[in-house]
């Protein structure tokens, strides 16, 4: 029992102090080692941390810390959809001036997480990338926009700001995107997809 305390404790510190140094260095919060709560049993001691417990611990920080953060990466982290409906709910609100999301590899596949993605882009309009690469919905993002043809702003954020497939040709894709724009809109997205390599 006291062992197991231990190593509790440890990892929390190391966590703790993992995410400190990220502030210092970076301003990325790392969350590469974050789990859904449901998958934290089957991989308690591989050294993960589930997504409450994480949540938790950056909440816990200094809010004029929390402002520098400018990007958050979850890569390959199992979040599925109740993973990212409290990462919009419970952490994202605290992150005031975030930049990236880096949700590639996630086990995001079910129409609710393009519902919460959607929900992502028009509520923090900090954001200027979130990632979904190798996720099932990013196959869906061209249909799921197109179901919403009325809702041009949103649109436009998914086209601006999402960044699905290093392949992605919007120019055929998205009907709504104005022939010279595609060149912005690519140049604005290069420098994500070269920081970001798949």
């Amino acid at each position: 029992m006291k062992l197991k305390m231990r190593f509790y404790l440890i990892i929390t510190l190391l966590l703790v102090l993992s995410l400190n140094t990220s502030i210092l260095k970076s301003l990325n919060l790392d969350g590469t080692k974050v789990v859904s709560d449901e998958d934290i049993e089957w991989l308690r001691g591989e050294g993960y941390v589930s997504l409450s417990k994480f949540i938790r611990l950056t909440r816990a920080l200094d809010p004029e810390d929390l402002e520098e953060f400018d990007s958050l990466n979850l890569k390959g982290t199992l979040l599925h959809t109740s993973g990212l409906k409290k990462i919009t709910d419970e952490l994202l609100p605290y992150l005031p001036n975030l930049k990236f999301l880096n949700l590639c590899i996630s086990e995001l596949r079910e129409d609710e997480d393009l519902i919460l993605l959607a929900l992502i882009l028009e509520k923090f309009n900090s954001l200027e990338y979130v990632n979904i690469v190798g996720n099932g919905i990013a196959w869906r993002v061209f249909s799921f926009v197109k179901d919403r043809e009325e809702n041009k702003e949103l649109i436009g954020k998914f086209y601006q700001k999402v960044v699905f497939s290093f392949n992605a040709s919007l120019e055929d894709k998205f009907p709504v995107v104005e022939r010279e724009k595609y060149g912005v809109w690519y140049q604005t997205h290069k420098n994500y997809y070269e920081s970001f390599p798949y």
